[in-house]
């Protein structure tokens, strides 16, 4: 009775899953996943050794609790594969095949990881890790050739005895299937035309494929070990099952469609969309494998457009998966809810992001029925076993970078899945040559069909990208889902841009100046937004106002304020807002103050937008606060809405890089752009900058596309690639006689890529204001008086909403509480008010 598994239930019984039966089932399913990529023999063959260690007999006393000793069992499968080659004479000539060595470690490390990433090289160190791994047993004590291999030659008639492959003959199909997608990975890397480059890619490129088969690996794992004595067990979606959703789901949204479509005599915004949404679904059915630009100008029905193509797609090429990801959290909380309504199957459909996530305390179900959804809920979130998964940009790159058994979990669920990225130009400088590279490798091996959405679409296939995107289909064509007529699409041109930058862009305008300004427009207009880059600028101006503007509302809008305000907020000039568009003369005249924040998700319509400068793809996406449902009217008569270019002379940039690099690319984007010759003295095409502007911003900023390890000060595609700083360590300071010898091929530092790596950058903690919430900061008091773990956790949980995020640091220490025993931080009352939140202006820098 060798075991894999063996636990005691409540009733006291004794269950036991027999090792055989655990390395059967996970191969079987690791096969099943793998044929997806190719990699069928592949998979089954990892999932086959993964645990053998566990026939060990030092083990087996621990898992029946006779010895407390915990035993490595994840070494021994690399060895056997090592043993399995070294013994049979039938390898022999493959041995020092380049091809043929990338496989055997490959599958190493996949085993030998399974419970957790390593670095082959720890920093600083020279020895390599799967050398270490392969003498696990050296000091004695174990007993692999009496155990282990005695077990797994056992093993091996099993499953011939099942009509599988023995294990020799799956050593070659597998050797034959990994062959052909190593050349498949060496001809995308050749792609790049610089040699050394072309190197890095390759190897980045297996760094990725191990990612995907310790995916695979850990989703068959997981799955069957914690499901060997669980009833019912927990869901897994059939293909015929998913294909079932995608069609009804597409059925219900061709109908929201024929509807559009039937209307008569359409609106020419209306007849526009519908032109639109037809070459959506054309491309969705013309569409394979590949990576498309959907650009598409605000207003033309992105969002549905995009779950359209989707699942289109998915039932034309009966996809595994479909994803919607965005970068905002409000865009995805507000899009989230507009998807679920189309689909209208909740069961089919996996919202994930911070906001999601449930604090439930295990012991106060109420029956066995809730303790099962919650069970369910979390399987489904931790596994992304769901048809259609709705997401942030964060969880994404998480699944892609990070090092939670979840994280690498999830990384197979994007096989054979159509992904739509929405506002893809947000992503930061520092991920865009990791991005790429992931990109590539899904689209050659995953098979993914990814669509890149947004109103600016970036050019991350620009020549000057070390490591470039490749658009398009596999022969990297017919990289555009819709091409847009400018003439025919005039519609949608909803705002006049004006520069007042000057030609050069670097004109500037006081606080006196930028009021003269607002004045103007509200003399005309009756609602006006002005953008500023910083909360020092935003704070300065908007006091300005408060003691000059004395005939209109005038309303703050930063990070200063907790999430529950910010939305409180907006939620009232909305409303206001709407009234105005709904009467002849607006009701209310309203200036709001605001940085970035308001540029993405935030569903307001301003008649006129200030916008001191940055990104193109800012200023386009602010624009879209501006006239947004093109209902502004005058006489009768509907008008454009107002957008001025401005640079503000109280902002200080020196601490933001990135909006900083984006200004002075639009700057000289600006300087190629002569105003138009009409009678708008400063008009501006702000669409024909879009291509200056990226060229600018990717050329000039072409050392900080990498993502770089403060520590090591290598690049995360250096460390994920030939990790020349642990290859060197282990050739010049390991052992005498390395460089005469056939070293390993395989350096990259795994663990230490995806601890570093955040998508952003977690430097500040949340501290709790004081906004509206007394009675829960009372519940929170008394729960830690009780030390009730459970409503503690309840609490904080929804006093989420009540938190900014602010760098802890010696200077807030007088403004700042903090319960030492539970790590909870508390914004002393006084310093945060109902309109401006946190009020300390000379620490504005250290709230995010």
């Amino acid at each position: 009775m060798i075991l894999a598994h063996r636990e005691v239930d409540n009733e006291g019984n004794v269950l036991e899953q027999l090792l055989e039966e655990h390395l059967y089932k996970t191969g079987k399913r690791c096969g099943e996943i793998g044929k997806e990529v190719k990699l069928e023999a592949f998979m089954k063959l990892i999932g086959y050794l993964h645990d053998c260690g566990k026939a060990e007999r030092l083990f087996q006393e621990y898992i029946r609790g006779e010895i407390k000793q915990r035993i490595n069992h994840s070494s021994a499968g690399g060895r056997v594969l090592k043993d399995y080659i070294i013994l049979n004479p039938k390898f022999a000539p493959l041995k020092k095949k380049i091809n043929f060595r990338y496989f055997q470690e490959v599958i190493c490390y996949v085993i030998f990881a399974h419970h957790g990433l390593y670095d082959q090289i720890e920093y600083g160190e020279a020895e390599h890790k799967e050398h270490l791994r392969m003498e696990y047993d050296q000091k004695g004590g174990y007993h692999y050739q009496e155990d282990i291999l005695t077990f797994v030659r056992s093993f091996d008639t099993t499953l011939q005895e099942k009509g599988e492959l023995s294990f020799e003959e799956l050593i070659e199909a597998a050797f034959e299937e990994f062959k052909v997608l190593y050349k498949e990975l060496r001809e995308l890397s050749n792609k790049n035309s610089d040699d050394e480059r072309k190197k890095e890619e390759k190897e980045y490129y297996i760094a990725c494929l191990t990612r995907l088969c310790l995916s695979i690996l850990k989703e068959a794992d997981i799955y069957d070990s914690a499901n060997v004595f669980r009833e019912p067990k927990q869901v897994l979606w059939q293909m015929d099952e998913r294909y079932e959703v995608w069609l009804e789901s597409l059925k219900r949204i061709e109908h929201m469609y024929q509807e559009y479509e039937s209307i008569p005599n359409p609106s020419e915004i209306n007849a526009a969309r519908n032109i639109l949404a037809k070459r959506v679904k054309e491309a969705a059915l013309a569409n394979d494998t590949g990576i498309f630009k959907l650009e598409l100008p605000t207003g033309a029905g992105k969002t549905k457009g995009g779950l359209r193509y989707a699942l289109t797609n998915a039932v034309k090429y009966n996809r595994s998966g479909v994803l919607y990801i965005t970068a905002y959290l409000s865009v995805l909380e507000q899009n989230a809810a507009q998807i679920r309504d189309i689909i209208g199957n909740d069961k089919a459909v996996l919202e994930h992001h911070s906001n999601m996530i449930e604090e439930v305390d295990k012991e106060s179900f109420e029956s066995d029925e809730d303790k099962a959804e919650y069970e369910s809920k979390a399987y489904i979130k931790e596994s992304w076993e769901s048809p259609i998964i709705l997401t942030t940009m964060v969880q994404f790159f998480n699944t892609l970078f990070k090092e939670r058994a979840a994280n690498i979990r999830r990384f197979c669920k994007l096989i054979n899945s159509v992904i739509i990225i929405d506002e893809v130009q947000s992503l930061p400088l520092k991920v865009l040559s990791n991005f790429n590279l992931m990109m590539n490798f899904m689209k050659v091996v995953m098979h993914c069909n990814i669509v890149h959405c947004t109103a600016t679409q970036p050019l991350l296939d620009n020549e000057r990208m070390r490591y470039k995107l490749y658009y398009g289909n596999l022969f990297d064509t017919e990289d555009t889902i819709v091409s847009v007529n400018e003439n025919k699409m005039k519609c949608f041109q909803r705002v006049d841009f004006y520069n007042l930058t000057g030609k050069n862009a670097t004109n500037t305008l006081s606080t006196e100046e930028l009021y003269s300004l607002v004045r103007e427009q509200l003399e005309v207009f009756d609602s006006c937004l002005i953008v500023l880059n910083t909360r020092a600028a935003v704070a300065e101006f908007y006091a300005f106002l408060e003691d000059n503007l004395q005939d209109a509302e005038i309303v703050y809008l930063t990070t200063n304020l907790c999430a529950a305000h910010r939305l409180e907020v907006i939620s009232d000039i909305k409303t206001k807002l709407q009234k105005n568009r709904s009467q002849k003369e607006g009701c209310y005249k309203i200036v709001c103050v605001s940085t970035n924040l308001i540029e993405a998700g935030v569903d307001l319509d301003f008649d006129v937008v200030f916008r001191s400068l940055a990104g193109i793809d800012s200023l386009i996406q602010c624009a879209g606060r501006c006239n947004r449902e093109g209902k502004l009217m005058r006489d009768g008569i509907y008008i454009h809405g107002k957008f001025y270019i401005v640079r503000y002379n109280r902002e200080n940039l020196k601490n933001l890089e990135d909006i900083k690099a984006a200004s002075d690319a639009s700057e000289q984007a600006i300087r190629l752009q002569k105003a138009e010759k009409s009678e708008k003295k400063y008009g501006l095409n702000i669409n024909l900058l879009k291509n200056s502007y990226y060229n600018k911003y990717y050329v000039e900023n072409s050392n900080k596309l990498d993502y770089v390890d403060m520590n090591s000060r290598s690049t995360m595609v250096e460390e994920l690639g030939r990790n020349c700083q642990g290859q060197n360590a282990y050739y010049y300071m390991g052992k005498e006689g390395r460089l005469s010898g056939q070293g390993p091929l395989m350096f990259q530092a795994f663990r230490r890529a995806a601890e570093n790596f955040e998508l952003i950058e977690q430097r500040a903690v949340g501290v709790i204001v004081v906004y509206k919430n007394e009675e829960l900061l009372e519940q929170l008091e008394q729960a830690i008086l009780m030390r009730d773990y459970v409503v503690i956790k309840q609490k904080l949980r929804q006093l989420q909403r009540y938190t900014v995020n602010i760098q802890i640091s010696s200077k807030m220490e007088p403004y700042i509480t903090k319960n030492e025993e539970f790590n909870i931080y508390f914004l002393q009352k006084e310093y945060y008010n109902g309109k401006q939140g946190i009020m300390i202006d000379h620490l504005a820098d250290l709230i995010l």
